[in-house]
């Protein structure tokens, strides 16, 4: 079901350390062919698309790029994310964290004479 070819040619063209480039274009190839398989069954094939879905966390940027690079991983391939792609990520949501938080502000009435 899955063109299992071009994500893997695409992967071995890119270095050993995958930057956020990297991880944005392994994404795009794998969207194409999953957007095109899912129109052909009209269903979302999200999570059962692939056998990297089981390798798959929908709350990182580019879920199916990470996956499938897990997966490859798991098989012995020689790759890795490069760590400032966590770092950015995770210096992206903590002004959201931050913001996030409510505040209450208790009003008090006062008496008109």
């Amino acid at each position: 079901m899955w063109n299992s070819q071009a994500p893997l040619q695409l992967l071995l063209s890119m270095p050993n350390t995958l930057s956020k480039e990297n991880l944005i274009n392994l994404q795009a190839v794998i969207d194409v062919d999953k957007i095109i398989n899912s129109q052909r069954l009209k269903r979302d094939l999200c999570g059962e698309y692939a056998p990297f879905c089981d390798f798959c966390d929908k709350s990182l940027q580019y879920p199916c790029a990470h996956a499938y690079v897990k997966m490859k991983q798991s098989e012995g391939l020689d790759v890795e994310i490069d760590k400032a792609v966590f770092e950015e990520v995770a210096a992206a949501e903590q002004p959201k964290q931050q913001n996030s938080r409510k505040v209450i502000r208790i009003a008090q009435l006062k008496r008109i004479r």
